[in-house]
């Protein structure tokens, strides 16, 4: 049998290890997506990057794609398409990374958890360096917000061109970002001004 000291001490380690039986349970924490940035260290995988913080809701994730100004002298630039900048004067004209966490957010929100939201591209042109490179890629987005009948369209196509820059950790991030319109379909650009 055993000792009374040892049925004690065995008492003690198993409400140690249970922690208190009375207390509440911890609530889970909240989902993390950062999990799901891969670290960019070749020009596409920034692409992935950004398919998948759209479908995961993830603006942190997104804005990690673009250039970070603490860690490179080059300054994040978009230039829209020429018609939604046309029918928009002056939206874009000093737009930076704070505009586009600004649209995103509210883009994001509009759209229910359980609505449809996905990012494709395909490469057009991929001009790499060894540390900037230029890919053109026809893109489509697909946003299924609750703001369509804002006349603000749920799916845009069209084309981009993008400038990266690998930095000294050696990620890749984008600092130039240009929409160009296929003549059909509403763009990107519409996207940002009608949530910026």
């Amino acid at each position: 049998a055993m000792s009374r000291p040892a049925m004690m001490l065995l008492g003690a380690l198993f409400v140690i290890a249970c922690g208190n039986p009375f207390s509440t349970r911890e609530p889970e924490p909240p989902e993390d997506n950062t999990s799901n940035f891969i670290p960019p260290t070749t020009a596409e995988i920034v692409f992935f990057n950004l398919q998948l913080a759209i479908g995961d809701k993830n603006v942190e994730n997104y804005i990690r794609s673009f250039v970070d100004t603490t860690s490179s002298e080059k300054r994040f630039v978009f230039v829209p398409d020429r018609g939604v900048a046309a029918r928009n004067p002056g939206v874009f004209v000093r737009w930076g990374l704070g505009d586009e966490r600004r649209y995103l957010t509210r883009m994001l929100q509009a759209v229910p958890d359980d609505s449809t939201r996905g990012l494709n591209f395909r490469v057009s042109e991929n001009r790499p360096g060894s540390n900037t490179a230029t890919i053109v890629q026809s893109y489509e987005l697909i946003v299924r917000h609750s703001r369509q009948e804002d006349n603000i369209p749920a799916v845009v196509r069209g084309e981009a061109r993008f400038l990266l820059e690998r930095d000294g950790t050696g990620d890749w991030a984008i600092y130039s970002w240009e929409d160009f319109s296929n003549g059909v379909d509403p763009t990107w650009s519409h996207l940002k001004a009608s949530f910026q």
